[in-house]
């Protein structure tokens, strides 16, 4: 049986990309290892895709930026042993929404991610020296906003997700890592609430409709480069993909689509000035989608990692 690899020192930083968006799917931490990352993420836009595709306004006669999504991101992970390990994201978000008339602004805790990753390169003796691969499993959970309020900073339901994800090391100069997983959006309200109000009557409110939301296919792909000791360049994409076809449109009243189809390409850098410290960024654009904001995204992050017991 093959030994479990933990994650090599350089791609502790490499692979711990912006919170909200990536972490090192494929590999595991050592037992004890900690990392921790605080991001800042802003998505502007001032288009959307439609359900059939089509680039439209983001909001009828607003000829400018429409959507803002200006929110922080706190990230941690564990190791717990050599073959698992424990993460989290907690989000801080402040979206802003504007029509022809008015502007909306909400700025409460998003969704707590938990989710958890296990090893399985020691079971599959077939994979390369230089690969691991790993099953992740994550839970969102509302923190108690209103989800009926504009814009709500979440769907307002709890999300399933699995992984199963795939990384490659390229000796001492780079990697590669692909995921495929599938996302459940339960029809579990509970952990969101909703003010009473009368929609089209009371401004900034929505009928508080539950929907079902639809499940998606999730795929994440990166590469990166290190053709320096302190510098990392990356390569990144992410797709998500409603396994029902979009069929009705969104409005500003609705900034969280029901269902939707993107794919977000970008590239990030990430600078070590010293040992256990690292400096970030990451952008990103969307060039195709249904039912979705047509953004441009731009995460910046500093991050550390240190042991947090010692191992024998």
């Amino acid at each position: 049986m093959r030994t479990t690899r933990s994650i090599p020192h350089w791609l502790t930083f490499a692979l711990l990309l912006t919170a909200s968006r990536a972490n090192a799917q494929a590999w595991t931490q050592a037992p004890g290892h900690t990392y921790l990352k605080l991001s800042y993420g802003s998505a502007t836009a001032g288009e959307q895709y439609g359900f059939d595709g089509q680039v439209k306004l983001y909001a009828d006669d607003v000829y400018e930026p429409a959507f803002f999504d200006r929110s922080v991101y706190l990230y941690g992970e564990t190791g717990l042993t050599e073959s698992l390990t424990v993460a989290f994201v907690l989000p801080y978000k402040r979206v802003i929404v504007r029509d022809a008339t008015y502007r909306y602004d909400t700025a409460a805790l998003g969704d707590l991610e938990l989710a958890a990753r296990y090893a399985l390169t020691p079971y599959l003796s077939f994979l390369p020296s230089s690969g691991v691969a790993a099953v992740n499993l994550k839970v969102g959970l509302p923190l108690g906003y209103d989800r009926n309020l504009l814009p709500a900073p979440g769907a307002g339901q709890v999300n399933l997700t699995a992984s199963l994800d795939y990384g490659h090391a390229f000796g001492g100069w780079g990697y590669g890592q692909l995921g495929l997983g599938y996302r459940v959006r339960t029809p579990w309200y509970g952990l969101s609430s909703a003010v009473p109000c009368v929609a089209g009557v009371d401004r900034g409110c929505t009928a508080d409709e539950q929907p079902d939301l639809g499940d998606e296919a999730v795929l994440r792909a990166e590469v990166g480069v290190r053709p320096w000791g302190p510098l990392l360049l990356q390569g990144l994409s992410e797709a998500v993909l409603s396994l029902e076809a979009p069929s009705v449109g969104f409005a500003v009243g609705e900034t969280m689509p029901t269902r939707q189809r993107y794919v977000k390409v970008g590239a990030g850098v990430l600078v070590e000035p010293v040992a256990h410290l690292g400096l970030s960024a990451q952008a990103f654009v969307t060039p195709w989608g249904r039912n979705t904001v047509r953004s441009v995204d731009l995460f910046f992050g500093l991050n550390t990692d240190f042991d947090l017991w010692s191992n024998p």
